[in-house]
C-alpha cells in the first residue's frame, strides 16, 4: 500500500507538532484543518493570489504550509514568498506543488525548491497528475560535514578561536 499526499502531509505535521500553523493556499487544505482541530493548533489561513500584504499582519508561527499557491505565481514571486516565510515568519516551511497545474511559463525548474534549501518529502503521480512535497527546516537544512572540523583545519590550534 502506498502513502497518499494527505498521509505524508499529516506525517510531517505529526513529526513537528506545531502549535501555530500558517496555511497559504487559494483553497482550504482539509488535512491541515483537521489536524489543527484534532491537535489544538492555531490555524491562520491566507487565501489570496498575492499573499504579501496579508503576511505583513502575521506574527511568527511554528510552521507554514504553502499549497495550491505557487502554481499561479511567477517563479520570482514564489521564491519571494518562500523566502519571506522562511526568513521572517517561521523556521519550518512545507511546500505542496503541482507542476502539471501550473502553466508552462510559471513552472518551477526541477531544482527550484532544492535551491531554496528544501528537502524532498515525496513525489506523487496519479492519472497524469503530479504532486511534490518539499520542506525546509532551519534546524536540519544544513547538515554537518565530516570535513568541517579541526582535523582538516589549516592551523588546528586556532580552531574555534577566530571568526573571520
Amino acid at each position: 500500500m502506498t502513502e497518499s499526499p494527505q498521509e505524508r502531509l499529516a506525517a510531517i505535521l505529526e513529526s513537528h507538532q506545531p502549535r501555530s500553523l500558517l496555511a497559504v493556499s487559494l483553497n482550504p487544505i482539509p488535512v491541515v484543518s483537521q489536524w489543527c482541530k484534532d491537535h489544538d493548533c492555531e490555524l491562520i489561513e491566507i487565501q489570496s493570489i498575492t499573499p504579501f500584504d496579508a503576511l505583513e499582519e502575521i506574527q511568527r508561527v511554528d510552521m507554514a504550509i504553502v499549497a495550491d499557491q505557487l502554481e499561479y505565481m511567477t517563479h520570482r514571486d514564489g521564491e519571494a514568498l518562500m523566502g519571506l516565510l522562511r526568513n521572517l515568519h517561521t523556521d519550518s516551511v512545507v511546500a505542496v506543488y503541482q507542476p502539471t497545474l501550473a502553466p508552462q511559463t510559471l513552472r518551477w525548474p526541477a531544482n527550484g525548491f532544492l535551491a531554496l534549501g528544501c528537502r524532498e518529502q515525496g513525489h506523487f503521480r496519479q492519472e497524469g497528475r503530479s504532486l511534490d512535497i518539499y520542506s525546509y527546516d532551519l534546524d536540519n537544512y544544513n547538515f554537518p560535514r565530516s570535513w568541517n572540523n579541526s582535523r582538516f583545519w589549516a592551523n588546528p590550534e586556532n580552531w574555534g578561536k577566530y571568526w573571520w
